[in-house]
């Protein structure tokens, strides 16, 4: 399904640009009005291509995740120095809020962090044992831990919290 979607777009993208060749050949525009389009048109196409990877199901990179979730997955990439890579931590989550009953996760990249690494390994762990785990998240205002980076000596990290899901309270019959 999503392959036809994504030749659907790539097929209407090939029009537009025949259009709008067509239009610049064949009309009495005058040559500022078909540069314009021209330009408006490659706009158009670069905007659409970066506009994609999110649509596509690739990690949200926006600290916006909920106070309570449902861990359903992680991956943690430690930092590499010789490749030049930060790392990151992959979290998939599906919300957990009051009043919401969303059973779709979200993915989540979050910037590496020794402390949330720690805990997001021993919380893998325990989802491999099939111990379901809930999570609560917590602005943290103190400096991510001593990094030899300046560049990321200030910022505000977020602090999150792993649990062993409750058993669900049946009613006595």
């Amino acid at each position: 399904m999503i392959t036809l979607s994504i030749a659907g777009l790539i097929i209407a993208f090939v029009l537009l640009a025949m259009l709008l060749l067509s239009l610049n050949l064949y009309s009495n525009w005058s040559w500022p009005v078909k540069a314009s389009a021209i330009v408006l048109v490659s706009l158009f196409y670069l905007v659409s291509y970066f506009s994609f990877p999110p649509l596509l199901g690739w990690p949200t990179k926006d600290n916006n995740i909920p106070e309570r979730f449902r861990l359903v997955a992680a991956d943690v990439q430690e930092p590499d120095k010789i490749a030049g890579t930060d790392g990151a931590i992959y979290l998939w989550l599906t919300d957990m809020t009051s009043g919401n009953n969303s059973k779709v996760p979200r993915a989540y990249q979050l910037p590496f962090n020794n402390n949330l690494h720690k805990r997001v390994v021993e919380a893998k762990a325990k989802l491999n044992k099939k111990l379901p785990q809930l999570g609560e998240i917590t602005e943290d205002d103190s400096p991510t831990e001593q990094v030899k980076d300046n560049s990321r000596g200030g910022q505000v990290s977020v602090k999150i919290e792993f649990f062993d899901m409750p058993d669900p309270l049946f009613p006595e019959k």
